[in-house]
């Protein structure tokens, strides 16, 4: 058993890890879509390269929630951390629309065994008391590392190429191998159980299905926000924005959000996790209005503001909703169905946003997100209400 001081060191280590990962993420995450359509690829052609990618969370995650479980998380993610270097190295060769379908899925597959194992294990070492609190500040200094990581990914594909910000990627992804082996937790290797089904279906309660339902139908909009809105902002009259000014889109979206994460941390310990899901969730049907009705560079950043703000509620409200109700000796299998449930979600949009986009324009797949999280918000204040 781990004292406090101890899990509070893992959790350190733990945090050191995710920070040089979002970097690595982060840098490339503004002009990814925009290499992508360099190559000459239709929207709906990048919307089938986002299901790709979806689906290689949808396949494997469940799998590793069940894995990690039984096996070292350690070990997990240390091999995820080689894998991805790896794979950022190969990009800047792809040029086609297979190569890169096939490289998306490769990476959501090996990105897998980091994320379920890096929940799981948050899970195990957040402190009970004032977990809300603890989380926040957790997060929020995650977000502070990722957000300087667009602006420099905008910055130096403008001044060189595309190709140099994976190269930095793959980099900062080597660096979180020395720290992996630092954290420490309670090592349960279970028995392989026998019959899996009955064991999912002895975790999910009522309450676990709700935030799981309404985490996937969230979903919805980050499949425009990662495939389609860096195009949108930099194709559309309205803003005609450059890489750079993406990439500062990005940085703000992340700062606003990093600022605030330990306040909503603190919101969730004081009015429940419901109601900060529901505002988090109308707030970015806000957003995307915003991006119909508003013009120009200011009121790009504007909205990236707004974007980063309630993308850090949704996060953080909904996973400590679901740290709240979930069975603790589950915790790999219950993140790996959270996941799941965001798959789902991602799976629908990606295609579904592409073929809307391609064939009647941005604003009507814009105008179909608005919908979806308005519904949502509503969903979630009538169904979420706490313990079981």
């Amino acid at each position: 058993m781990q004292t406090p001081e101890q899990k509070r060191r893992s959790l350190l280590m733990l945090m050191l890890v995710q920070l040089s990962t979002n970097f690595s993420m982060g840098i490339i995450s503004p002009i990814l879509s925009l290499f992508i359509r360099s190559q000459g690829l239709s929207m709906t052609q990048i919307g089938l390269i986002g299901t790709a990618s979806m689906l290689g969370w949808f396949i494997w995650e469940p799998i590793m929630g069940v894995i990690i479980d039984r096996f070292n998380k350690r070990l997990l993610l240390a091999g995820f951390l080689t894998l991805t270097t790896l794979l950022y190295g190969v990009y800047p060769l792809a040029n086609s629309f297979l190569s890169f379908a096939v490289l998306e899925f490769i990476k959501t597959s090996v990105m897998s065994a980091y994320s379920i194992p890096v929940k799981s294990l948050a899970a195990e070492l957040l402190p009970v008391q004032d977990r809300g609190r603890a989380y926040g500040r957790y997060t929020m200094i995650i977000s502070f590392e990722g957000m300087i990581s667009p602006l420099l990914g905008g910055y130096i594909s403008e001044l060189t190429s595309f190709s140099i910000p994976f190269y930095v990627a793959s980099f900062f992804g080597l660096i979180s191998l020395i720290t992996v082996f630092s954290i420490e937790y309670d090592e349960q290797f279970k028995e392989i159980i026998s019959d899996n089904s009955k064991s999912i279906r002895d975790m999910v309660s009522k309450s676990v299905l709700a935030i799981f339902s309404v985490r996937g139908i969230y979903f919805f909009n980050v499949g425009f926000a990662g495939s389609f809105l860096p195009i949108y902002l930099n194709e559309s009259t309205r803003f005609a924005a450059s890489e750079s000014q993406i990439g500062t889109f990005f940085t703000i979206l992340r700062l606003v959000g990093a600022i605030f994460r330990s306040i909503i941390g603190d919101l969730c310990d004081k009015l429940g996790n419901n109601l900060i899901i529901s505002s988090s969730l109308l707030g970015i049907a806000v957003s995307y209005l915003g991006l119909i009705y508003l013009s120009g560079i200011y009121s790009m950043y504007l909205l990236g503001s707004l974007f980063g703000l309630c993308q850090a509620a949704a996060d953080i409200s909904m996973m400590l909703q679901l740290i709240l109700i979930m069975p603790k000796e589950k915790s790999g299998l219950t993140m790996g169905l959270y996941s799941e449930s965001e798959n789902i979600g991602g799976l629908i949009s990606t295609p579904t946003l592409g073929y809307l986009y391609h064939n009647f324009g941005a604003h009507v797949s814009i105008w179909l997100v608005i919908l979806v999280m308005f519904i949502d918000s509503i969903y979630s204040y009538k169904v979420i209400v706490g313990k079981d």
